[in-house]
């Protein structure tokens, strides 16, 4: 019994063992993350591997160390011993992913990504505790969300009892077979070079001419070649040459990673890594005389079928041989339209309407000035718009690149900004009302069109920033496809927003015909100048109450004293003005800045913690989890998701989602509603938003029981639109 007893214990260890060696899977909403070690136990410096297990959902795909023309590959972030020093990422050989025009390289299979890691000093204690943040990009045929999760990780070091015999049969076996879905390092001289807007490929090989014929070519550098296009192959005894259209970034690279990916002699598809260095130009002419193979390759084609690394698109012929390369144009050109037209139809967004109002008093004066003036007042304008949509695009992708869910209006998700934004609104108000005066043109704070070209981009800037709680119609497929894209097209699709946004007085700043129809300027103006400060302190009311909602009472009352300080400050400014400045007035407005400046320093710090959204009676708070349950019991679900600070989601509320017909008709048909709120941040309402083309709120989906997507109802609704959509569905 004593025996029994202890091989029990021996075999309740050796499961410990290999438990914490290997870390919980994290699901997230389309993929599955695992942090594993190749060995159960290490010894005190010795090297191991760990594996960084990705399994996409069924119809989606992650992607390569080059994701080709979209897309972005796996990382890991370590917090780990400073003993502990981690290699690269190593990546099988891809598959292709055909889409619109584009072709992208990745998995859509579940795939172990190496990291060797070795130890370069003893560690302390009885296990090396490692914890990592992995982040990818998940995508299907229509959608790509932007992924994370953190995993931790325990292995014990040896020197207590040994594992099971045969107990880590599986773990060899699993890594093992990644090891050898690898590119093996070849020591094979290569280089490239640019001819006629091709990238030539020159490589000397050992491979046997048939197994040469069957290759294709990977550039690990992104941009150096067209994705989509075929590759010409040409094979000699002992040498390759790949041509291929070279891609936008060709330029840059003075040499690159290659993967060569090939059939040999009927067996899986096997992969050879090698360096390629630029070069002066082709290979000596004699080496090309009497080519024993030549082939186009297309890009998924038949060369690629049914090895290792199946193309993620599910195979095919991709685009094949002349199409379009870079970054998808037909998609691009969409996502531009659609963005300028979103851009014009943001104008009318209720949270617009200040700042409409304010540039009224700046078109009003237009009538008045020369076409010169209001042309130059026009160019400010637009520049003061763009330059904030670049600016938001270039945050934007650095959260991006640093692993962050992203999305539209994300600084109003930030207590200290809504409390700045409030006080210019309330700097802006004082300013109409004549309390102070700094004159920095257009009418922004009491100038002219004629002077002061900061005004008008201080105007376009502050347009923008009351702008984003809003979201138009054609603005949601436009963000949520720019996201997620490389740099260039992200900030592509950002200044086309910020164009349609500015037109509108662009054209009246730039077409005399449209001027010609304005009031003439007049005594009248300075009443509607001052009548034009309620909007902006209005908006500043909307602006605390979102804050209050954010950050609790405490944070809501230091921002109201800075905003009392800052009227004390104005105060004394005009007063210092004069001719005469009293030591007293001087004392005051210093005072009172102080107070503003230490204000917005202790808001974060006396904010409260963000809590979960109050919900309507009725409705519950969203979680992917409750859904999933009320969807098991077939209950039909309408989910709204919303922020406090979005006027758009407001205005639909009151007038749509509470209206007696709505509530009612939910009631009888047995509907339940969920509510997201999105005012401060939260990850996994983001991924939603995402996961549905969106790059903010609002979202309104319904759940038909049994229907495996959402019907996805319009950013504008009213009480008939909502009960026909769902009677439809």
């Amino acid at each position: 019994m004593k025996r029994l007893q202890g091989a029990s214990l021996w075999g309740v260890l050796a499961a410990l063992a290999l438990q914490v060696a290997q870390a919980a899977p994290v699901k997230t909403a389309h993929a599955q993350a695992e942090l594993l070690s190749e060995a159960s136990s290490v010894r005190p410096g010795q090297p191991f591997t760990l594996g960084l297990k990705l399994t996409p959902d069924p119809g989606w795909h992650t992607y390569w160390i080059n994701p080709g023309d979209a897309g972005k590959a796996a990382q890991l972030r370590w917090d780990a011993p400073e003993a502990l020093e981690f290699g690269e990422l190593e990546f099988p050989a891809p598959g292709f992913v055909p889409f619109m025009g584009m072709m992208s390289y990745g998995y859509n299979e579940p795939t172990l990504l190496l990291v060797d890691v070795a130890q370069t000093a003893p560690v302390a204690g009885d296990a090396l505790l490692i914890n990592a943040r992995a982040s990818w990009l998940v995508c299907d045929d229509q959608l790509c969300v932007p992924e994370r999760a953190n995993l931790a990780l325990e292995i014990p070091l040896a020197g207590g009892g040994a594992p099971a015999a045969g107990s880590e049969d599986w773990r060899v076996a699993a890594f093992a077979e990644a090891r050898a879905l690898l590119p093996q390092p070849a020591e094979w001289p290569a280089a490239f070079h640019e001819s006629n807007g091709e990238v030539v490929f020159e490589l000397a090989t050992p491979l046997s001419l048939e197994d040469a014929a069957s290759l294709y070519l990977f550039p690990e550098a992104a941009g150096m070649i067209d994705h989509t296009a075929a590759q010409q192959v040409d094979v000699w005894p002992g040498r390759v040459r790949v041509a291929v259209p070279s891609g936008p970034r060709v330029a840059r690279y003075e040499d690159t990673g290659l993967v060569l990916s090939m059939a040999m002699d009927g067996a899986p598809r096997q992969a050879f890594s090698l360096l390629a260095q630029r070069s002066e130009g082709p290979a000596p002419a004699e080496d090309s005389a009497g080519a024993a193979a030549s082939l186009i390759v297309p890009p998924g084609g038949d060369a690629f079928a049914g090895g290792a690394g199946q193309a993620a698109g599910g195979g095919g012929s991709g685009t094949g041989p002349g199409s379009s390369g870079g970054f998808g144009a037909a998609a691009f050109w969409q996502a531009v339209a659609f963005a300028i037209l979103g851009g014009l139809i943001l104008n009318l967004m209720p949270c617009v309407l200040p700042i409409l109002s304010l540039k009224a008093l700046g078109v009003a004066q237009m009538a008045g000035e020369k076409p010169e003036a209001a042309r130059n007042s026009g160019l400010q304008y637009l520049a003061g718009v763009l330059a904030s949509f670049l600016v938001f695009a270039a945050l934007i992708i650095a959260l991006r690149e640093a692993g962050e869910a992203v999305g539209w209006a994300l600084h109003m998700q930030n207590p200290l900004i809504v409390a700045i934004l409030a006080l210019v609104m309330v700097a802006v108000g004082l300013n109409l009302l004549g309390v102070f005066e700094i004159n920095l043109g257009a009418g922004t704070l009491g100038g002219k069109a004629s002077g002061g070209k900061a005004g008008e981009f201080f105007t376009g800037v502050l347009a923008v920033l009351v702008a984003t709680p809003c979201t138009a119609p054609f603005m949601a497929p436009a963000l949520g496809y720019a996201i997620v894209q490389p740099p260039g097209v992200t900030a592509g699709v950002f200044l086309a927003l910020g164009l349609g946004f500015a037109l509108p007085y662009c054209v009246v700043a730039f077409l005399p015909g449209a001027r010609r129809l304005l009031p003439r300027p007049g005594a009248w103006m300075v009443s509607f100048r001052q009548a034009l400060a309620f909007p902006m302190l209005a908006t500043a009311i909307w602006l605390y109450w979102v804050l209050g909602n954010q950050a609790g009472v405490n944070a809501l009352t230091l921002a109201l004293i800075s905003a009392l300080a800052l009227g004390l400050w104005s105060f004394g400014w005009k007063r210092m003005a004069g001719a005469r400045i009293s030591l007293a007035w001087r004392a005051a407005s210093l005072a009172g800045l102080a107070v503003v400046l230490l204000s917005l320093w202790a808001l974060p710090r006396m904010a409260a913690a963000p809590g979960a959204g109050s919900a309507a009676e009725g409705e519950i708070a969203y979680s992917q989890l409750a859904l999933d349950e009320l969807r098991a019991q077939q209950q039909p679900v309408f989910v709204y998701f919303t922020a406090d600070w979005c006027i758009t989601c407001k205005v639909n509320e009151r007038v749509a989602l509470a209206s007696d017909a709505v509530t009612g008709y939910f009631e009888r048909e047995g509907v339940q509603v969920m509510v997201g709120d999105w005012t401060s941040e939260d990850p996994a309402i983001t991924q939603v938003l995402q996961r549905h083309g969106r790059a903010g709120v609002p979202l309104y989906l319904f759940f038909k029981p049994g229907a495996a997507e959402p019907v996805i109802l319009p950013q504008l609704l009213t009480p008939d639109m909502v009960i026909n959509t769902l009677e439809r569905a």
